[in-house]
């Protein structure tokens, strides 16, 4: 059986998942099969297990809480990807790779033949590996071996519950499909409308779902009361909702939603008074004044100069793993200071020749990491807010997400990865939701006409 729940935001899924776990795991005392709770994120899992611990005060030792990637790598690719693919993996890896599509391919075709698995290409391994219909097993004997698989997985795994099914795509929600067509008891939670990387996956799968075998599929009822969406918020909000998934306030919270322009004298204030208290700020993407990352990101050498640096006879007295974070280090003092183009020189000269593609790749890699920005805020994206809250959140508006707060767009844009993301920015805060307008990000309309779309929205202005 396969239970399908959607809840929006605030409904307090986790506690809600975290109460049927203890249950089933109570219920099921005796039963010797493993109990799977399982997440998108680690802090997702974290929040899980607090959880749990907070209500019972111990982990259940048959309840095992794992992230998607874990659950796959570890119950179906690890032990049986050789088996039905001649693929062996041993390892997995989560760094960015590279955007072009050439070095992509080559870096995942090399991770492969050091037995490494991008987590890019864990879940369509996981169904590839238990999807007897798959074109990888196009005979009796290897159809047999599916079968061999997913026995074994029956026979060890008696429930799964997921929690926020709409970050998972097709491949892994068909994986989850398959198990639960074979007698293993799946409950699924989540909320299309906050599906930002796969904005249709999880919807399309629940439309699937009505369309199958009712006493194999249970597609329960939208959970629309949120425990956290204060009412003044949710008359918004609630614009980007379908109509069977509007929410109500459980506790009759008014809240307030109000907007501040950049020529307001108060509007640097504001945020330099906001993100002292740690508040919630956050915009769509990088842009203007804003960045949304501290740190640079990783660099991360080709695989094949990283075997070459770890063989250098110059540095062999070192430790092999220290010395590369040494380098890393070193790479990330330059970027501030130098061009990538010297820095690379520089390598060389110091270090090791690169061939013509550790060059090209390396050098995609640090301009990616060069921090150019002068930005005067450093803030949050709408994706790393997702499934956080704040009692006071600011939401810094841009010409592409205020078109889609006024709904001036063409009707094919609706439910699609940007009017999620607007759902999720406009949810997060319990009390009060501030729309920061910076003209700077506004190079096509007049603030005049942003403040008259709010007047119609009731969006009142800020007073501090």
């Amino acid at each position: 059986m396969i239970e399908i729940q959607v809840a929006g935001a605030g409904a307090g899924k986790t506690f809600g998942l975290s109460e049927k776990l203890i249950n089933c795991a109570i219920l099921n005392a005796d039963c010797h099969k493993i109990i799977y709770a399982i997440t998108y994120t680690n802090s997702a899992k974290r929040k899980i297990n607090a959880t749990i611990l907070e209500r019972i005060g111990y982990i259940p030792t048959k309840l095992r809480i794992e992230t998607v990637h874990s659950f796959f790598l570890n119950e179906i690719i690890y032990p049986f990807s050789k088996f039905t693919t001649s693929e062996m993996y041993s390892n997995a890896v989560s760094f960015k790779l590279p955007d072009h599509i050439p070095f992509k391919k080559s870096k995942i075709n090399i991770l492969k033949k050091r037995n490494i698995i991008h987590n890019e290409e864990v879940f369509k391994k996981a169904k590839i590996i238990i999807d007897r219909n798959n074109s990888k097993h196009n005979n009796k004997f290897k159809k047999e071996k599916v079968d061999f698989i997913i026995s074994h997985i029956n026979s060890k795994i008696g429930h799964i519950f997921i929690d926020e099914c709409q970050d998972l795509d097709s491949d892994a929600l068909k994986a989850f499909d398959i198990l639960g067509l074979n007698n293993i008891n799946i409950y699924m939670i989540g909320d299309p409308k906050q599906a930002i990387k796969y904005p249709k996956d999880f919807n399309n799968f629940i439309n699937y779902s009505k369309k199958n075998d009712a006493e194999k599929y249970l597609i329960s009822e939208p959970n629309n009361t949120t425990k956290r969406i204060p009412s003044a918020i949710l008359k918004i909000s609630n614009l980007f909702c379908p109509s069977n998934q509007v929410q109500v306030n459980e506790y009759d919270n008014i809240g307030s939603i109000s907007y501040i322009t950049s020529v307001d004298d108060s509007f640097h204030n504001l945020i330099e008074h906001y993100k002292k208290l740690n508040k919630l700020i956050y915009i769509e993407k990088k842009q203007g004044n804003y960045e949304t990352h501290r740190d640079f990101k990783k660099i991360h050498f080709p695989l094949t100069l990283e075997d070459k640096l770890r063989n250098l006879p110059k540095y062999s007295h070192l430790d092999v793993d220290l010395f590369l974070s040494s380098l890393i280090l070193e790479l990330n003092e330059k970027l501030k200071k130098a061009t990538v183009k010297n820095i690379l020189i520089e390598f060389q000269k110091e270090y090791v020749a690169f061939d013509k593609y550790e060059y090209a790749e390396f050098n995609e890699t640090l301009e990616s990491c060069k921090n150019v920005s002068n930005s005067n805020y450093v803030v949050s994206s709408i994706d790393a807010v997702k499934g956080l809250e704040s009692d006071t959140c600011l939401f810094i508006l841009n010409e592409s997400m205020y078109k889609y707060l006024i709904k001036d767009i063409p009707k094919t844009s609706h439910n699609n990865k940007n009017w999620n993301k607007l759902y999720v920015a406009l949810t997060r805060s319990s009390e009060s939701l501030i729309l920061l307008v910076d003209k700077e990000l506004f190079p096509n309309v007049n603030l005049s006409i942003v403040e008259n779309s709010f007047a119609k929205l009731n969006i009142k202005k800020y007073i501090r």
